[in-house]
């Protein structure tokens, strides 16, 4: 089982200017301000190794190689996923870390430092997100950010077609 989120590294509260994705301590999962939303983003990266199939001209991604996504520990992504959505809907993580007006869980996005949809393991990662939304923030939105290029590959089209059934 994964312990708990860690302390917000470089600030006590979260903020829309950082989007680190090192914040929580997790492999996969990490707590941002979404500067759209106005909430919480619960960020699911499935490219933890920095590799991209792509170079859009907005990423900000430190380091970025040329690949995809590494093998995905679905069991460690389920006890990272559960452990912050447990302490942001029932613990103190929303008091100690998240501004007052922001205080709400927007979604849950597949994004971070690559094509979410480059890992084999893309459909299986939907499934699990959606039925955790469902057990804890049942009004959050499922999304994901892209750059599109994979949508031909039958692992991502069957995560794609599960985000939108849910």
């Amino acid at each position: 089982m994964t312990s708990p989120p860690s302390e917000p590294t470089e600030h006590k509260l979260l903020d829309i200017r950082d989007h680190s994705r090192d914040s929580a301590g997790m492999t996969y999962v990490y707590p941002v301000i979404s500067r759209r939303a106005g909430g919480v983003s619960v960020g699911i990266n499935l490219n933890p190794n920095n590799a991209c199939n792509w170079r859009c001209i907005y990423c900000q991604v430190p380091n970025l190689t040329r690949g995809s996504a590494p093998a995905i520990d679905i069991a460690l992504l389920e006890s990272e996923l559960r452990s912050m959505l447990e302490a942001l809907t029932h613990g103190d993580f929303m008091a100690r870390h998240v501004p007052e007006e922001a205080r709400h869980i927007e979604d849950i996005a597949f994004s971070g430092n690559g094509e979410p949809t480059s890992a084999r393991e893309f459909a299986a990662a939907v499934d699990l997100a959606a039925q955790l939304r469902a057990e804890f923030v049942p009004n959050a939105k499922l999304r994901l950010i892209t750059n599109g290029s994979l949508l031909d590959r039958p692992t991502a089209q069957e995560g794609i077609t599960q985000l939108g059934a849910a």
